[in-house]
């Protein structure tokens, strides 16, 4: 649970039916029938969320204001026939950030399940002192602009304070390029990724309060090809062939994914310059490491389609920019820049040697998936890039990650759950979801690192491997000698909690009271339905992940 927020969760399934309307004060579902899907939620969310005294979450007024909830859009799930309807908390018009109150409903706008995260700004002026312009020249300050503030608005938000254990009112200033490094690099540990951060500023006293990292590190005709990728494999993929000329481009226009060649550019000095000339034959062959891009970027979008009827990572058919052969001032030796980092609108990769060969940080189908979905987190969920939710925001990168790399395997028991382990010459993985210990990962919440922002954001590819662990939990669960889940159900089911049940401050066990709350729905016609959703209780439990932590 987010610190500063109050939570609670309701599903039909578990209460039993004819009960949860009549406790919410809902007379029949035909009461909502009638409505539009955004109407009938907020008639529930009214039921449900109100001032002390018989509402399920109690709501109390801040300031001499009550608390109001806009709707932030609807999310349909196909593969269940139900949508989920979002609002956000406000007080006195101003939002409150980390607020979600999500509630689902079926074909007919009945209620199926609510979930709440809510909070009370209590004794926090609502009136800024400080103007947006102000606060934007706080920002350029603390980025390093030297000639004009960055061109992202501010936005006043009510902001909990985790570090000093109260609320603000702050302007919010998301996506904002850092000029100068947020720190000096640990001279042994190349960061080589640009930096992209939510600020937050104190709109009374213009205190820098927080800095959010958002840099997630890791006429024509189409036709069919095939080349070999860096691994040297043959990979079958789309490209863009001139009829006139006979020259093709890696362009797929089904699935929309375009890349190019940065031609061992420096990524972080021609930012501008990106995302380079499209890879390109003739002349032949095809540069290795742009096959595996384009190719494992094809299967991220394929995966969107098929497992999760998603068009996409914005849901909006977008496009999937990628950038090979990327070098990085400070951090490139000769033309090894080893990384990979995801900017808004792009992903760029580096390069290593293996075998005294240069391998692109593309070549890992997991690695690609990897950072390409944590596109899916910022255009949904957009949990923050430090601590716990840090931690989670990896973790659900890892598990889609895994998931696109092993979903052709249909026996889970031979799937490979290590990642990254093509990166290098050694063969040893980054991280292991099974074994998260293997690279010093913690496994338990009792072994969890309470750590600092400056390591590692508050350990975000630390205390991973605990949410890790209990997915693999999940995934390899077992009922009568057989696996209880297949690949497409387990994404679905974290697909479903990210997209539908998480906020920006939300933790573990958010993610795990979000995962019943929506394992309820879409197994709700199987018979193993019981078993299922006993599994992933289960599985988080096994990993310490259990309701009252925090």
């Amino acid at each position: 649970m987010a610190k500063g927020m109050k939570s609670n969760a309701v599903h039909r399934d578990n209460l039993g039916t004819g009960t949860v309307l009549e406790s919410f004060g809902v007379e029949a579902d035909a009461s909502t029938i009638a409505l539009s899907p955004e109407r009938a939620a907020m008639q529930i969310l009214k039921s449900f969320v109100g001032k002390s005294g018989g509402a399920a979450v109690a709501v109390n007024e801040v300031g001499g204001s009550d608390a109001e909830f806009k709707s932030v859009g609807t999310d349909k799930f196909p593969f269940t026939g139900n949508s989920v309807v979002k609002f956000r908390q406000y007080y006195h018009k101003i939002p409150v950030y980390g607020s979600l109150v999500s509630v689902e409903l079926n074909g007919q706008n009945q209620f199926i399940s609510i979930n709440t995260s809510v909070g009370e700004p209590a004794n926090v002026d609502p009136v800024a002192k400080l103007s947006p312009e102000k606060a934007l020249q706080v920002v350029a300050r603390w980025a390093g602009y030297e000639s004009g503030p960055p061109q992202q608005p501010a936005r006043l938000n009510f902001y909990f304070d985790v570090a000093r254990s109260r609320w603000r009112l702050v302007y919010i200033v998301e996506d904002v390029q850092r000029q100068k490094p947020r720190k000096a690099a640990q001279p042994t540990v190349p960061t080589g990724v640009p930096e992209f951060s939510d600020f937050v500023v104190d709109a009374h006293t213009g205190e820098k309060v927080a800095e959010l990292p958002r840099t997630q590190t890791m006429a024509e005709t189409r036709e069919e090809t095939q080349a070999a990728d860096s691994l040297g494999r043959h990979r079958t993929f789309f490209v863009a062939t001139d009829g006139n000329t006979n020259e093709s481009r890696l362009f797929d226009s089904r699935c929309n994914v375009h890349t190019h060649n940065f031609e061992f550019r420096d990524a972080r000095l021609q930012t501008s310059s990106l995302p380079g000339k499209y890879v390109g034959n003739p002349p032949p062959p095809w540069d290795a490491g742009a096959v595996s891009a384009h190719a494992n970027s094809t299967e991220v979008v394929d995966f969107l389609k098929t497992a999760l009827m998603r068009d996409g990572l914005d849901g909006m058919g977008g496009k999937i920019i990628s950038s090979v052969n990327c070098t990085w001032f400070g951090e490139t030796f000769g033309r090894e820049w080893r990384n990979a980092a995801r900017l808004p609108g792009q992903m760029i990769y580096g390069q290593r040697l293996v075998d005294g060969e240069l391998r692109s940080y593309a070549a890992s189908l997991e690695v690609v998936a990897h950072e390409l979905l944590h596109g899916l987190t910022d255009h949904t969920a957009r949990l923050e890039y430090v601590f716990e939710s840090g931690a989670l925001n990896e973790s659900y990168s890892d598990i889609f990650g895994i998931i696109v790399a092993n979903r052709a395997e249909p026996d889970i028991g031979k799937w490979n759950w290590e990642i990254g382990e093509d990166l290098s010459d050694t063969g040893i993985p980054l991280r292991d979801m099974s074994d998260p210990a293997r690279r010093n990962q913690p496994a338990h919440m009792s072994d969890f690192r309470e750590l600092s922002e400056d390591n590692d954001h508050g350990g975000v590819h630390i205390n991973s491997g605990i949410h890790n662990k209990a997915a693999h939990n999940i995934m390899v669960a077992e009922q009568d000698g057989q696996f209880l889940f297949n690949a497409v159900e387990v994404a679905r089911v974290f697909y479903m909690t990210l997209t539908s049940q998480l906020t920006r401050t939300s933790g573990f066990v958010d993610s795990r009271r979000g995962a019943i709350q929506s394992a309820r729905s879409l197994f709700s016609d199987d018979a193993n339905k019981d078993a299922k959703i006993a599994a992933i209780e289960t599985g988080f439990a096994a990993a310490g992940i259990v309701d009252g932590i925090s």
